[in-house]
């Protein structure tokens, strides 16, 4: 028997889902995988979101398809059931206000069970598995995987949007392990992410100046004035001038950039291999048009710095020791 929107079961489903979704008021979208086509949840989701009053579908098993299917700042919402793996080329969000959300429980640093990636195949425009250019833009419990193997491909997400909120996601490249990648290349303007795992210790890089993280502007976007809180960045090379977040020029960003209770960490030992040294630095910053603010909760591990010699990191607390009494933020050094 199917369920609908009108029985006691459906409204508990409707219930549970926009309390996942959250104070947004858009139209909901739901991606399954069409590989759990068998499996009970799968067929709730198809009787609860069949095509509305207006013809419009609700029910996907295509992300890039549900996004096509949202309306620019209307708030629109796009599930992505957490059983399995959503592969596929990259996704353009250019609209703005459009909130992807994982619905694997939520609340994960890392190994969200709602994942998005691109297939392991010789895809050149795939340069990213997300690239985000939109305006307030949501991300949330989502395991983004950049798996390509075209030397192009070199990005989990690519962020140049403004206002993006990223939370409870993980961002990586397992891919490409001897070429320069990044889990995140930021170029977003006052952006918002928490909760977030860049990068992992499993998969080995052995690459010079490979970094979880690059800051460095992208398609007409400069960073600025962004946070990164309870975030951990996680590099796994030998490569010891390879840090955890880089900023790879002068005109990296703007403004200011603040981590806030944020780790740094060279895995020394994982899957196997071994990553050798400690990191120069956690962080290596090159650039001279605004500081990178380091609260006193930020550490490092295996590393000889947590950041790089440098007027523009401003450091609190136990690293700014010289001013640690007031919590002052002094230049890295």
């Amino acid at each position: 028997m199917s369920i609908n929107q009108n029985s006691g079961y459906g409204q508990a489903m409707l219930a549970a889902i926009h309390a996942v979704a959250g104070p947004v008021l858009g139209n909901i979208f739901v991606v399954m995988n069409e590989d759990d086509s068998d499996e009970n949840n799968y067929q709730n989701m198809q009787d609860l979101f069949p095509v509305d009053y207006k013809g419009r579908i609700r029910f996907f098993t295509s992300l890039s398809n549900a996004y096509d299917a949202t309306e620019s700042n209307n708030n629109d919402i796009i599930l992505i059931d957490g059983n399995s793996s959503h592969s596929q080329a990259m996704i353009t969000v250019s609209k703005n206000r459009i909130h992807f959300i994982g619905m694997d429980g939520g609340g994960r640093l890392n190994s969200q069970g709602s994942k998005i990636s691109t297939p392991a195949t010789d895809v050149a425009a795939s340069v990213a598995v997300i690239k985000n250019t939109g305006t307030r833009n949501t991300y949330k419990n989502l395991k983004i995987i950049q798996q390509g193997t075209n030397v192009a491909q070199t990005s989990g997400l690519i962020d140049e949007g403004e206002g993006t909120y990223v939370k409870n996601c993980e961002m990586e490249v397992n891919s490409l392990l001897t070429t320069v990648t990044q889990g995140v290349l930021f170029a977003g303007d006052t952006c918002h992410y928490e909760d977030c795992q860049v990068g992992n210790s499993t998969v080995y890089h052995d690459v010079s100046l490979q970094a979880p993280m690059t800051i460095t502007p992208s398609g007409g976007a400069t960073a600025r004035y962004s946070y990164f809180v309870n975030c951990n960045f996680i590099q796994f090379t030998a490569d010891t001038d390879s840090p955890c977040v880089q900023v790879l020029t002068a005109a990296g960003f703007i403004g200011w950039i603040a981590f806030q209770n944020c780790n740094f960490v060279n895995a020394k030992k994982g899957n196997g291999a071994t990553a050798g040294g400690a990191m120069a630095a956690g962080v290596a910053n090159a650039g001279t048009a605004g500081y990178l603010l380091f609260d006193n909760r930020c550490t490092s591990y295996n590393a000889t710095a947590m950041v790089s010699a440098s007027a523009y990191n401003m450091c609190a607390g136990t690293v700014g020791d010289t001013a640690a009494a007031g919590g002052v933020a002094v230049a890295g050094a």
